[in-house]
């Protein structure tokens, strides 16, 4: 088969695409993956919440030849908000001169060039899961705005984090230290408050601290913590995280989440500052376990691409898909096309709380 019946079979390129972006991100998972897994869907539009869960205690014994007792489920509201998924699309320019290689520049340029069109391919494909990490982590916050080519409109989802799980610091952590003790902040105070609120909402321990590194430093350096070890004052004191997990209920974690991307403004700058993270410095996530009651607390829905299948036939198939697309009349463009339609669900929102400690910005570190 010629190098260009692969390119043009859209099967064949998917698979050429796709395939090795699947394999390094089973390898190497992003983190809000983990949290919010991926599942197939035929449809194109979803629950984002299937039910609100209240606690249903356990069953009941029956004495003997006593009639079966009954169990009213009143406290479960079963209600519907329905969402189309959203569209994760780009596609890249087939150059006129690539494509004249590709059809007519023998078979050892055009393998060349079909490489090359395949690795621009897997750039779509590796950015489209950036993104999906992306409205993962929007997620969690409790807001994910979706904003549309040229930023000229967008999709604001409010996901249905309850009362007191977006929480904000009454002092900031950076405020570590100071010569009045109660004007510095007590992260360790604010931690286990903060697990106890998602801990009684979820009905589980909520012990996963999602934290930045530079947000581990401040509890590190935090005034307050060394009279939680009975440290006089002015004596040497250097405490570790090990430390610090001994002041948090037992079984507490904490994951440090420091995963960003580069955004193509930066260039080729590799700086920290020129790194977007996708839980913020300042951010600070607390869950319960991943999996409650044999149920992921999140996933992100995967769902069906529309594909041209014929001249003028399309069809849905599982996403991500790839394809060429020939555009115009007369003057024609060919495009290299990467698409997904992916959304992200709270199956436990009670089992998510998002804190913000500090305003992002800390001097000195």
């Amino acid at each position: 088969m010629a190098v260009i019946d692969d390119i043009l079979d859209q099967a064949s390129l998917t698979d050429a695409i796709v395939g090795p972006v699947e394999t390094e991100m089973e390898t190497a998972p992003f983190l809000g993956e983990q949290i919010a897994p991926m599942a197939d869907t035929d449809n194109q539009y979803v629950s984002m919440r299937v039910e609100d869960l209240h606690a249903t205690g356990i069953g009941q014994f029956r004495a003997a030849e006593a009639s079966i007792p009954l169990m009213d489920i009143t406290g479960r509201e079963e209600r519907e908000e329905v969402i189309e998924l959203a569209f994760l699309d780009e596609a890249h320019r087939i150059s006129p001169r690539r494509w004249e290689i590709l059809t007519q520049g023998g078979e050892k340029l055009a393998s060349r060039e079909a490489r090359k069109l395949v690795d621009i391919g897997q750039i779509l494909e590796r950015r489209n899961e950036r993104l999906t990490e992306w409205m993962r982590w929007q997620a969690f916050s409790g807001q994910m705005i979706v904003e549309y080519q040229y930023r000229d409109s967008a999709l604001v989802i409010d996901y249905p984090l309850p009362t007191g799980h977006r929480p904000t610091a009454v002092i900031p952590w950076e405020i570590s230290s100071n010569a009045n003790p109660a004007l510095v902040s007590d992260p360790i105070n604010d931690l286990k408050t903060w697990m106890q609120t998602a801990s009684t909402s979820a009905g589980a321990p909520a012990r996963r601290i999602h934290i930045s590194d530079e947000d581990i430093e401040l509890i590190l350096i935090n005034q307050n913590l060394p009279a939680y070890f009975n440290v006089e004052p002015g004596q040497p004191f250097m405490p570790t995280l090990e430390d610090v997990l001994k002041l948090l209920p037992p079984g507490t974690v904490f994951i440090p989440t420091n995963h960003a991307y580069r955004a193509e403004s930066v260039g080729a700058s590799r700086a920290p500052a020129d790194h977007t993270r996708f839980l913020p410095v300042g951010k600070v996530m607390i869950t319960t376990d991943y999996n409650l009651d044999g149920l992921p607390i999140a996933d992100t829905l995967n769902g069906p691409v529309e594909i041209k299948t014929g001249p003028d036939s399309t069809d849905f198939l599982p996403g991500p898909q790839s394809e060429i697309i020939l555009k115009g009349e007369g003057v024609y463009t060919r495009l290299l096309r990467q698409a997904s339609r992916r959304m992200v669900r709270l199956r436990r929102p009670e089992a998510i709380l998002y804190a913000t400690v500090h305003d992002g910005v800390i001097d000195g570190l």
